[in-house]
């Protein structure tokens, strides 16, 4: 099934969709006849009485209560988050489009009433790879102990992340610190990446993703943040003058919290979007603009055909590769496959990339069970080399 629906618009979900309009009248944003009909009733009941709140505000509070009451009467949060993400996907509409901060609120709560710590974080992740819900509650667990994590050498802090089970919750988890450094520093963005530096260069892109991403949310004043002095709102200027030396990160993250005003859909618009930018600024903004042009990571690729040279490999770094890490194998080998249909000068780095980020989603077994599907060698060879990195750091992913 080609046509997923993204897990994260992002892991990262836009700030545009939590500053929705009010809700029609008549009790919520409407989208849930699912709600309580699947194999939670305990959060559909919750979820339903939400729906009697006709302001976004309140609707989104009221989410937060219920789902902070059905993870704490689960008892266990890294298997209970695991079906709400499940669960939210079947329901879909506000929610699913906005789990992910809504989740923020909901880890952080959690986190003051079960006394979470670092040295128990690991007994808390969600055990999957899922970048919405999930992955927004593992981020506020992160702001949570945000204090605690100051405590910590860079060295140590880094070490708590290693106890993930996975490469992507790993990655998730340090993308999660550059949240609590932007809750620590009061939003300062040079202050959180100094910070992030100090974790070394294996993770320091990953938590500068992070506080990348926190920046936006606190330029609307939402998740509990406060909006930064002298904001700087345009990705322009902020990657030029902020980005700390992460300038693809940066922007990343700036046109997934704020996409164009206007949609991308072919390779000139990419390029129209980008125009006028040189260097690493304008590889920042051609990935930045692939990731927000289309759901379907088949139909971005489309778009990447279109491009030429290094473009089409800035390009291809923005496709969401991990909307297929629930897919079967084969589907998954179809994605990188397309890899040949790219411009000749691009396709190393494009079977490098894929091959680097379907290994992530699939937790190490893409290296064999979809490398191995490649017809060629060459092309065998560099999807491996590029799987056999996925250790290092992702910067741009979801």
């Amino acid at each position: 099934m080609r046509r997923l629906l993204p897990l994260l618009l992002a892991a990262a979900l836009t700030v545009a969709a939590l500053q929705a309009s009010p809700a029609p009248a008549g009790g919520g944003p409407q989208e849930s006849p699912t709600f309580g009909n699947g194999a939670n009733p305990r959060l559909g009941r919750g979820l339903r009485y939400c729906e009697a709140f006709d302001a976004v505000a309140r609707y989104r509070a009221c989410l937060i209560d219920q789902l902070l009451k059905d993870v704490v009467a689960s008892k266990d949060p890294a298997d209970e988050l695991p079906r709400i993400d499940t669960y939210v996907a079947t329901a879909g509409g506000f929610l699913q489009a906005n789990c992910h901060v809504i989740m923020h609120s909901v880890g952080r709560r959690y986190g003051r009433e079960a006394h979470v710590t670092l040295a128990r974080l690991r007994d808390y992740l969600p055990r999957t790879n899922n970048a919405n819900c999930s992955a927004g509650f593992a981020h506020g667990l992160l702001t949570y102990l945000a204090p605690e994590l100051a405590t910590l050498t860079p060295k140590q802090a880094a070490a708590q992340c290693d106890k993930a089970s996975t490469r992507y919750q790993r990655y998730s988890c340090i993308h999660g610190f550059g949240h609590a450094y932007m809750r620590l520093y009061g939003e300062l963005l040079p202050y959180a990446l100094h910070a992030c530096k100090l974790l070394g260069p294996e993770n320091a892109a990953d938590c500068a993703a992070g506080a990348f991403h926190d920046y936006w949310i606190a330029v609307s004043g939402l998740d509990d943040t406060h909006r930064p002095g002298n904001v700087i709102t345009s990705p322009r200027v902020l990657c030029a003058k902020e980005a700390g030396g992460f300038v693809r990160g940066c922007w990343y993250r700036a046109l997934l919290e704020r996409p164009p005003a206007k949609p991308i859909s072919s390779a000139a618009d990419v390029l129209s979007e980008c125009g006028g930018l040189a260097g690493d600024q304008h590889a920042g903004c051609v990935t930045a603009a692939s990731v927000v042009s289309a759901d379907d990571p088949f139909e971005q690729m489309k778009i990447c055909r279109g491009l030429r040279g290094t473009e089409v490999v800035d390009c291809v770094r923005g496709v969401r590769a991990p909307d297929l890490g629930q897919s079967a194998v084969r589907e998954q080998v179809q994605l990188i496959k397309q890899c040949a249909l790219v411009d000749h000068s691009a396709q190393r780095g494009c079977y490098t990339w894929l091959g680097k980020a379907l290994n992530v989603v699939a937790d190490g077994r893409f290296a064999h069970a979809g490398c191995a599907d490649l017809r060629y060698a060459a092309t065998r060879a560099r999807c491996l080399a590029g799987a056999r990195a996925y250790e290092g750091p992702l910067e741009t992913f979801s």
